[in-house]
């Protein structure tokens, strides 16, 4: 210390800490600024003493608004897409799209219906330093009608009476110790709700007046403390503010808590603009309450709630309960910076940061703060996961969400914001997801909370794990309250459900709005039948129900019938039909489906296809992914999704050749894996979408009637050139072709690796077929189903790709544009038909418009079926019968013996009654025969591309070449026995 004896010592040290002192404030970040509020003001209202206050540091904020840079009212708010018409002015204005009015708007305002109104004036009085407050209200003046009450407690009950024995003062005494609540033992600081429990006991009918006038406690009184009153009483009786919590002094807090060090106090703070009225958070020092309002101010007594501040609470239960917002209204130019006013945005910044459980539950995110409302410029989808286990299982979709904005709600006692939010920042998954943390909270509270939090960020979907938990069905009441489409997806499907993300809203909300029937058409195999069924019981489904519709022929046996009937099906409705005159093919697949509307499609499927486990997943995905994204001409072009992955193709006229798609489209520049859309329909595991069914009905029963016409007529009918198909005559198949082809429909299918598909055929030409050489050409045709979830991680890019980045393919294999098949299709509708060509009407009589001209040759194509030689009744040789006799009987025994026989033996064979041979020919489908004929063929070209897996037919592939006519002559042998057995 020998420096304060040395001048030159103590002037060198001054020197330094002046130097030291400048540099640190040259230091200082320039984007926060110091307010220093002086002891005396030039505005300082009258008796009120100002301490000098330190400085605060305060995040500039939007401090620049205009028109051009930073409007204060915003365009792209999630708000400006609904109806204005159906939002009011304070609804406007609490989500910033419309502008506040300013003072001298809202003083000299006339109200529409003015009415004289009184108020209570509530006065707490619970510490004696609060006495003192009693010697302003004799003073108080105000044009507003008014009454003063004091609530105090027992004990002060005497000195209050001493000091107002003159006065018209009521007085009621409360003891807060006599109040039961779930905290009552606890201590809550002064300004707290839970020091203010007495509001719990206010009752609207011991009050005369229509409003209460309740002071903050813990702020001091002045003279001019009612000045406001006139002014609020003037502004509550506008329509656009008479259900708004108003006030002239407020607190904003800051949008990102995060990031921010400081809030924003209305009118002293500048960063907002104060000429105006604006939402806020909290209102300060004094609060405006309609007594109808009193039984809702006190509704949340847990222990959390009643240690916010009382102005924060009363916002929250009146935004809660009764949707009134908070409005901080304008004040005069010289009344805002006011000492009182900088008092009260002192003690609201100190109680922000001793207040640890409100900073808690602002950071919580459970419902945007006031300028968080300005950041709402996009609906979303709002994921909620009820504990940990759920959020795990939610994670991986959670953080596919790029497109739209993503709310994460999470509920539970095992789970907590913070340690969620740290999650998603080290997995990169925090930049698109909000989370909103409601764990900890009071049980079955949770969805009130919730619909809060769903009225204010207005998500358009909600995914939520589904359960038969009380809290699931009260999420998805809220959220069909609220027109919000609910996505419930089992917890161990969710894995498959991943391509959601890649969805947009719009298709998302058709989410529970399509339904998918599963339509099976069946005759007599039941093993194929029972493998059908089965592998569709397995199959995932992500919570969807789905109707199974099972069409049987007329000649379906016992054993089918009593499968189909004993079959349980949990997936949905189990419906059955049974034909009573044998149809075929044709009349059974078309007959078996007609949509109800446009949100109805179906899968067919026959007896023998068997389906993967996916199927339903890339029948959903697809069909949302193009039919509900908003592109019209993926609604109009494209007709059903195939679930089958075809390795050959059936129409080029010399017959059916070996086809990879991937031959046709790598060369071309397309990615591996890409799907494509043929204009081929799948008869082998298919979706196919309504209106296009539906066109086809109307275009078949038209179709069908130029059967009826004369051999030597001259009509010019409809027929695809150079397809194999115009030889067909009762493939449903060749009819759909010749709608595909005028109006350049398309179908969508899977092009993954070796073929893997979602359904495959087991070529089973016939019960009891037996043949080796059909049993070599089910490799051609058989292709392995998709068992493990591969979809998304095949696909380019890991998405569908758009409609019109789809490679397509024509009807012979050969790429192909949309606009190249429109060409050919508006060329040909030309020749058949003099009716303009209709797009999108799913019309199609302006196909049979009669042209004048002669009809077009028949088509020739080599290779031309044989004649197949009628079929044998019975090959099967008859298996010897052992008879065990009894002689030991009685009469009686011998006639119920017979008896028996007569009912459970067998019946003896009525030949006037069996159908011909041509009878059983007609009813054969020209395809399936089609296919028969080109077995030889087949068998050499499966023969060529697998020869490693035919080991056992060694011997055949011998006789294959030396003895092809005796081949000829068996495969017709064969063919006449599956005539029998189909």
């Amino acid at each position: 210390m020998s420096w304060l004896n040395s001048p030159k010592k103590f002037v060198k040290f001054l020197v330094i800490f002046v130097l030291a002192t400048a540099l640190l404030l040259f230091l200082l970040p320039n984007s926060y600024t110091t307010i220093t509020t002086k002891k005396a003001d030039s505005n300082a209202d009258d008796h009120t003493s100002i301490p000098v206050v330190q400085k605060i540091e305060t995040l500039e904020f939007n401090t620049t608004w205009d028109h051009d840079q930073n409007p204060w009212v915003i365009t792209n708010s999630i708000y400006n897409s609904t109806n204005k018409k159906q939002l009011d002015f304070l609804q406007r204005l609490t989500t910033y799209t419309t502008e506040g009015h300013d003072y001298n708007t809202l003083y000299n305002a006339k109200p529409s219906d003015p009415a004289d109104q009184s108020v209570t004036i509530i006065l707490p009085i619970y510490s004696k330093d609060s006495l003192s407050k009693l010697d302003v209200i004799s003073s108080w003046t105000s044009q507003v009608d008014h009454q003063i009450s004091v609530i105090c407690s027992s004990q002060l009950k005497a000195q209050i009476d001493e000091k107002l024995e003159d006065q018209q003062v009521k007085i009621t005494v409360i003891d807060r110790s006599t109040i039961t609540t779930s905290a009552s033992s606890s201590t809550f600081a002064l300004g707290t709700a839970g020091a203010s429990i007495w509001l719990q006991l206010l009752n609207q009918n011991d009050i005369e007046t229509d409003y209460v006038y309740i002071m903050d406690e813990s702020a001091p009184l002045t003279t001019s403390s009612l000045n406001e009153l006139d002014y609020l009483f003037r502004v509550n009786q506008l329509d656009d503010y008479k259900n708004a919590f108003i006030g002239t002094r407020a607190l904003v807090l800051a949008p990102n808590q995060e990031t921010a060090t400081d809030n924003f106090c209305l009118p002293v703070n500048s960063h907002l603009p104060n000429d105006m009225s604006q939402p806020a958070d909290m209102l300060l020092g004094a609060w405006l309450l309609h007594k109808s309002w009193l039984p809702y101010v006190m509704t949340d007594m847990s222990l959390d709630a009643l240690k916010l501040p009382l102005g924060y609470y009363l916002s929250l239960n009146l935004n809660s309960h009764l949707s009134i917002p908070t409005i901080a209204l304008p004040l005069p130019p010289d009344e805002q910076q006011t000492n009182s006013n900088k008092l009260l945005c002192e003690k609201a910044q100190e109680q922000w940061i001793s207040n640890t459980e409100w900073r808690s539950l602002v950071t919580k995110n459970r419902s945007p703060t006031a300028l968080q409302y300005r950041f709402l410029s996009e609906s979303g989808v709002l994921v909620v996961a009820h504990g940990a286990k759920q959020l795990i299982s939610l994670y991986p979709l959670l953080c596919r969400f790029k497109k739209y904005p993503a709310h994460l709600a999470i509920m539970g006692n095992d789970i907590d914001g913070d340690t969620v939010k740290n999650a998603l920042l080290e997995t990169n998954c925090h930049d698109n997801v909000q989370v909103h943390d409601f764990s900890q909270m009071r049980e079955h509270t949770e969805d009130a909370s919730i619909g809060m939090l769903v009225k204010t960020i207005q998500p358009r979907i909600m995914i939520q794990v589904k359960s038969n938990d009380a809290m699931y069905y009260a999420l998805q009441a809220m959220a069909n309250a609220h027109q919000i489409t609910e996505i419930g997806l089992p917890e161990k499907e969710i894995v498959h459900a991943l391509w959601i993300p890649d969805l947009s809203l719009d298709a998302l909300t058709y989410w529970n709005t399509i339904r998918i029937k599963l339509v099976v058409i069946t005759d007599r195999r039941p093993h194929s039948l029972s493998r059908l069924l089965q592998s569709a019981a397995k199959s995932i489904y992500v919570g969807d129900q789905v109707d199974l519709m099972i069409h049987m022929e007329q000649s379906a046996d016992r054993v089918t019938r009593m499968l189909v009937n004993s079959f349980l099906w949990r997936q949905g409705q189990k419906m059955i039909r049974h034909r009573i005159r044998k149809g075929g093919l044709m009349p059974a697949i078309v007959e078996s489906w007609y949509p109800s509307n446009n949100d109805e499609y179906a899968v067919l499927l026959e007896d023998d296809i068997e389906v993967s486990p996916l199927f339903y997943v890339w029948s959903k995905y697809a069909i949302l992914k193009y039919r509900y994204s908003g592109n019209s001409e993926a609604y109009r072009l494209m007709y059903g999704i195939s679930l089958y992955a075809p390795r050959n193709l059936e129409l080029p006229p010399a017959g059916r050749v070996t086809f990879d798609p991937n031959s046709v489209l790598l060369p071309a520049g397309y990615p591996e894996h890409i799907p494509y859309a043929s204009q081929v329909p799948c008869s082998w595991g298919g979706v196919y979408f309504p209106e296009h069914w539906r066109e086809f009905h109307t275009y078949l029963v038209r179709r069908l009637e130029d059967l009826n016409l004369p051999k030597d007529h001259q009509q010019r009918l409809i027929s695809v050139p150079g397809s194999r198909s115009d030889k067909w005559k009762k493939s449903w198949k060749k009819y759909f072709i010749e709608l595909v082809y005028l109006r350049t429909y398309l179908m969508l299918y899977p092009n993954f690796q070796e073929f893997e598909a979602f359904s495959t055929n087991h070529v089973e030409f016939g019960t009891h077929v037996k043949s080796e050489k059909r049993q070599s050409v089910i490799g051609t045709f058989m292709v392995p189903l998709m068992q493990r979830d591969t979809i998304l991680s095949q696909l380019p890019n890991s998405s569908l790709p758009l409609f019109e980045d789809l490679p397509v393919l024509d009807l012979w294999g050969q790429l192909q544009t949309v606009d190249g098949l429109e060409a050919i299709a508006s060329k040909y509708h030309k020749h058949v038909s003099t009716c303009p060509r209709t797009y999108g009407t799913f019309d199609p009589l302006e196909f049979f418009c009669v042209v004048d001209g002669p009809p077009d040759p028949l088509q020739q194509f080599p290779m031309s079926p044989k004649k197949p030689k009628p079929p044998v009744l019975i090959k099967d040789a008859v298996q010897p019968i052992q008879y065990n006799y009894v002689y030991d009987y009685t009469e009686e025994q011998e006639e119920q013996a017979r008896n028996e026989m007569l009912e459970f033996g067998p019946k003896p064979i009525d030949v006037a009654q069996l159908p011909t041979v041509e009878e059983r020919f007609s009813i054969k489908d020209d395809e399936m025969l089609d296919l028969e004929n080109d077995l030889d063929t087949l068998n050499r070209l499966y023969l060529k591309l697998n020869p490693e897996n035919l080991e056992f037919l060694e011997d055949e592939k011998m006789e294959m070449g030396d003895e092809e006519d005796e081949e000829v002559e068996d495969d017709d042998e064969d063919l006449e026995e599956e005539e029998v057995d189909m």
